[in-house]
């Protein structure tokens, strides 16, 4: 993860006081009002992370800082975040950062965390990242901040509307919400200009804010699930508990297995208690076995919301799973090129040209586009899983790293087809704010990369799916988007392109297409079909968009990419699903005339 440029230095010292077991959940619930007229919301209590945050660090290896959950001397709850550091006595100042993902929609004045300070005489202190992406940071320089040269757990108190640093972004100077990062912050013990050697351990618990908005309007009124932990493997009956402040109903579904698409199924209607707190039982056993999506609503009185709880069902009903026995209506007569079921180890390099898949967009990653950086198989930040017979591809807040899959490599060796030719690819995508799910094709540039050529190519985006709902997201609920392009094919390029996209009369809705569930409900099939005159697009088989073949189409042959990247044009924020979201895909195939 880039690490922003400014250290940390000591400030002023640290605040002590008592906080009563259970006061800020409380808060969060609605169930308590502190007596002094500023709302206390809790944004980070660490209970419900499954994977702890990745520190980033300035002038030190990586691994001279590392952090985990620890249930040992919690400040408050069954367990803390811990940090293990280790500054060195010579270079350049050091500091480190934790950054917790954090979605914070109404004013806030002041910012508190508890801190189990080591007599280490570091500094500690805050960086907040806001909707225009400029960072405000508070040491200091500012008068906020201090040094840690006391032991035992002491609260930290944050004046935000004091003046401060800021950097990047829009450059406006003003806190934009919704606020998306607050990362912690620990400096190097500096004496009499001289950096000074420690090796030690510190603890953050309880993360909180004031604002003098309503607690319900901190948060946005969220609709939380508190238990199974977002991701889960689940098996059997399976208890879901959810925290909904200010809504007093929700409602539960999930899709499931059926003749034909299967169909919608109402789990439960949940009524919530006055804090907002309910829970429902999911029968997982009379589900489909695999990635599941249960969409959790709620209305209240004219604001509404949706929470997508990605779980894993270990158990249920095989439902459509792996390669079909026969090939799709729209590749008969065809030969099968090319199947992938991810049945078996997974074959994806960075470097490796016997591997199956690249984990880049070749050449080299040069155009790795994901706001959330492209990872490698090997790397430690590998966004990629086998799990059964799916491929999992991860976007993570805590790894700052996304995944793509492209089946041509740097050599320019790989899997093509030329047309007439089919290709398909079945998954299910995440809907969280900035996810961006794609299938999609590009013309061979690579065999004339290799040998020094810049070539023009044709790409065609089979689906391009834009996950998050509410004010500034992308609003998609069933609908995606099929783009065509011709890159670097001069203004006849852009008129085709142009004449193709029309045609397609984007973007396409699932629903009226005659497919009853949206592309993150459950797994869907998306087609290709390339001949001489016509390119068209198929999901689950139903045609959904056609446009006349592209030039360069017509000739040259095709490989695919499969991602899940973030950004696309839109913000990003993962800190609902605890920063991370996951696409899950079942197969790929190609075929050739």
């Amino acid at each position: 993860m880039s690490a922003p440029r400014r250290p940390f230095i000591s400030g002023n010292r640290l605040k002590l006081r008592k906080l009563t077991l259970g006061f800020v959940s409380l808060l969060l619930l609605g169930g308590l009002t502190p007596a002094r007229a500023a709302t206390v919301v809790m944004v980070q209590d660490f209970e419900q992370n499954k994977t702890p945050p990745k520190v980033w660090v300035v002038n030190i290896p990586n691994e001279n800082a590392s952090v985990g959950l620890s249930t040992d001397t919690p400040q408050a709850g069954k367990q803390c975040l811990k940090l293990r550091y280790q500054f060195v006595g010579s270079g350049k100042f050091q500091y480190l950062g934790i950054s917790n993902p954090v979605r914070i929609l109404a004013p806030i004045h002041k910012l508190h965390f508890w801190l189990n300070g080591d007599n280490s005489r570091c500094s500690y202190g805050v960086q907040i990242a806001d909707a225009g992406d400029e960072t405000h940071q508070y040491g200091k320089n500012t008068g906020q901040g201090g040094i840690i040269d006391f032991t035992d757990w002491g609260e930290v108190v944050i004046d935000l509307d004091s003046a401060h640093e800021t950097w990047g972004g829009d450059k406006n100077g003003r806190i934009d919400y919704p606020i998306k990062t607050i990362t912690l912050c620990i400096g190097q013990p500096v004496e009499k200009d001289q950096i000074l050697a420690v090796e030690s351990e510190l603890e953050f618990d309880s993360v909180s804010v004031d604002s003098d908005k309503d607690a319900l309007d901190i948060p946005g009124r969220q609709i939380s699930v508190t238990t199974p932990a977002y991701r889960s493997d689940i098996k059997g009956n399976t208890t879901i508990t959810f925290a909904a402040p200010g809504f007093s109903m929700l409602v539960v579904k999930c899709w499931k297995q059926g003749a034909g698409f299967g169909s919608d199924s109402t789990i439960a209607n949940v009524p919530l208690h006055t804090n907002g707190v309910g829970s429902c039982m999911f029968p997982a056993d009379e589900f489909p076995h695999g990635p599941l999506t249960l969409r959790i609503s709620g209305e209240s009185g004219t604001f509404k919301d949706n929470c997508y709880l990605q779980v894993y069902n270990q158990g249920g009903i095989s439902w459509n799973e792996g390669l079909p026995q026969t090939p799709p209506p729209a590749a008969q007569g065809m030969t099968l090129v090319f199947a992938d079921d991810f049945h078996g180890p997974l074959s994806i390099s960075s470097t490796d040209p016997k591997a199956t898949y690249y984990d880049h967009k070749p050449p080299g990653g040069s155009q790795d586009f994901s706001v959330h950086p492209f990872s490698g198989y090997a790397s430690p930040k590998n966004p990629f899983a086998q799990v059964d017979s799916y491929l999992r591809i991860r976007a993570s807040d805590w790894t700052h790293s996304a995944g793509i899959l492209s089946s041509m490599k740097n050599d320019a060796s790989g899997i093509t087809a030329r047309a007439p030719c089919y290709f398909e690819c079945r998954f299910i995508g995440p809907n969280a704010i900035g996810t961006w799910p794609a299938f999609w094709l590009l013309t061979d540039y690579m065999t004339d990369h290799v040998k020094g050529k810049k070539v023009p190519c044709d790409e065609l985006d089979i689906i391009e799916a834009y996950g998050g709902e509410g004010p500034r997201e992308p609003n998609a609920f069933d609908s995606y988007m099929i783009t065509p392009h011709c890159w670097d094919q001069g203004e006849a390029g852009k008129a085709s392109e142009r004449q193709a996209f029309e045609a397609l009369h984007n973007p396409i809705r699932m629903r009226k297409a005659g497919i009853p569930s949206a592309w993150f409900e459950t797994l869907h099939t998306y087609g290709c079909l390339i001949t001489e005159s016509n390119t068209v697009y198929y999901c689950d088989n139903l045609e959904v968009g056609r446009h006349a073949t592209l030039p360069l189409s017509k000739r040259l042959p095709f490989f695919f990419l499969i991602n899940l990247a973030t950004g696309g044009g839109w913000p990003v924020n993962l800190s609902r699903y605890y920063g991370v979201a996951d696409m899950y895909v079942d197969f790929v195939r190609v075929y050739q005339k």
